[in-house]
């Protein structure tokens, strides 16, 4: 079979073409590329491999001898799934390759809140003494998702001494609960049709005024700019986000980044050498599945 690599996955080239010897394997880095180049680099491929490019229904309909498409990240929701469905294409993806990475990261995020380490990091060059943070041990941590990310973060916070409450889709906590009770509350869910704008001002003026908001999972999850004017009113005492509307790199003018009481981080919660080297094998490993299988 071809395979054509879109974007780089974590792992060289020769270690696929080793593994998947017999193929025709190549790569290309097409994370800048039209549609139109992206369609004449794979248009004669049955599997291709992205990490989070956009796979709209003009590049799918380009691609006649398409079959799977392995995606070297979690998320799906980059690609057209009406074009897949009618194609028939099969969907593998990284599910779960950067819990570890993601969960510490939240962790951190939270650390930061609670001792605000950014403010007292910038403010000790200014001549200020010291800004009174709090602990997390006893305080309450809504879960919103319980995939394997949301498990990881319940984890650690246990250890940390937190009182965990959590939100899977058909099971746990009600929602306003999760809003009116947690000390923090971070968002471990898919963005689909019915968790965009899960977050709104509704649900922000449900939060304790104490309380803070951690945003890791898809940026529309949350609307921007009901959290702008929820930090800038101080209807919550902050917010963490790594995730935004569109993909870093941002405008300069983006209002939510001006807004108070926010950390914000330029999409890192998958990025460590770990994770990005298990999501490539996770890549490989769902194309060898696929060869496996009777055609």
């Amino acid at each position: 079979m071809k395979i054509v690599i879109l974007e780089p996955i974590g792992i060289s080239l020769e270690e696929c073409q080793t593994q998947l010897l017999g193929h025709q394997v190549s790569e290309v880095d097409s994370r800048s590329w039209t549609d139109e180049e992206v369609i004449r680099a794979a248009k004669d491929a049955e599997i291709i491999v992205i990490t989070n490019r956009s796979l709209p229904a003009e590049i799918i309909k380009n691609l006649p001898l398409l079959k799977l498409i392995s995606v070297a990240f979690t998320g799906i929701d980059q690609i057209d799934a009406v074009s897949v469905k009618d194609r028939k294409i099969t969907i593998k993806n990284a599910s779960g390759y950067a819990k570890t990475a993601v969960a510490e990261l939240v962790m951190g995020f939270m650390i930061a809140l609670a001792r605000k380490i950014i403010t007292n990091a910038n403010e000790i060059r200014h001549g200020a003494v010291t800004n009174m943070g709090t602990e997390l041990k006893g305080k309450v941590l809504g879960i919103i998702g319980l995939g394997s990310i949301g498990n990881e973060v319940a984890r650690l916070a246990g250890a940390f001494g937190m009182e965990v409450l959590s939100h899977g889709r058909d099971s746990g906590t009600p929602l306003d609960d999760i809003f009116t009770q947690s000390d923090y509350v971070t968002l471990h869910v898919p963005l689909i049709e019915e968790t965009r704008g899960l977050v709104n001002m509704e649900r922000l003026r449900q939060m304790k005024r104490s309380a803070f908001i951690i945003n890791a999972a898809r940026g529309p999850i949350i609307d921007s700019e009901a959290l702008n004017q929820a930090l800038e009113q101080g209807i919550i005492a902050g917010a963490a986000v790594d995730v935004f509307d569109v993909e870093p790199p941002l405008r300069d003018n983006l209002p939510l980044l001006s807004a108070p009481n926010l950390i914000a981080t330029p999409h890192i919660g998958f990025d460590t050498k770990e994770a990005v080297s298990q999501k490539g094998r996770m890549a490989l490993e769902n194309i060898l599945d696929f060869l496996k299988q009777p055609n």
